[in-house]
């Protein structure tokens, strides 16, 4: 499988802060009795991935409203609900190749001519924003996808 996978962060309001970003996948994997989570590698299909980008605010003021965002690869389905922070955000999702965001009731496709709400399995791109970062902290902007 390819690492790949896009990240773009915008910053807002930031005085003087230095954010940056950390992109990591990791596949779940039984191990023994036990499923943990370890760094992705070769990935069969059927496997789930957790995509987690790691964002750090390095200095000694707060950075608000910092927006990542993940293009969800062709070849993997995003599992419904997994989107998340660690600190309180706003998470919304794309079906129209990233170019609009919105909540999932707000999102729809065609399909036989009529127009429906999506489903988690279209979503091509999650954006977060996180409202606010403080000095020396750390967030996680995580989601999960199968491999087709």
């Amino acid at each position: 499988m390819k690492k790949g996978f896009l990240v773009i962060v915008g910053l807002v309001s930031l005085l003087n802060a230095n954010v940056t970003i950390k992109s990591e996948s990791f596949q779940e994997k039984k191990i023994g009795k036990e499923t943990k989570w370890i760094k992705a590698s070769k990935v069969i299909p059927g496997t789930k991935i957790k995509y987690v980008n790691t964002i750090s605010n390095d200095t000694s003021n707060t950075a608000t409203n910092l927006v990542a965002t993940n293009v969800i690869p062709k070849f993997m389905t995003y599992t419904d609900g997994s989107a998340k922070c660690k600190t309180p955000c706003k998470v919304v999702f794309s079906v129209d190749g990233g170019k609009t965001f919105d909540l999932p009731n707000n999102l729809f496709v065609v399909e036989n001519g009529k127009k429906r709400v999506a489903r988690a399995n279209e979503y091509g791109a999650v954006r977060w924003t996180i409202l606010s970062l403080g000095a020396g902290q750390k967030d996680e902007c995580i989601y999960e996808a199968v491999l087709k």
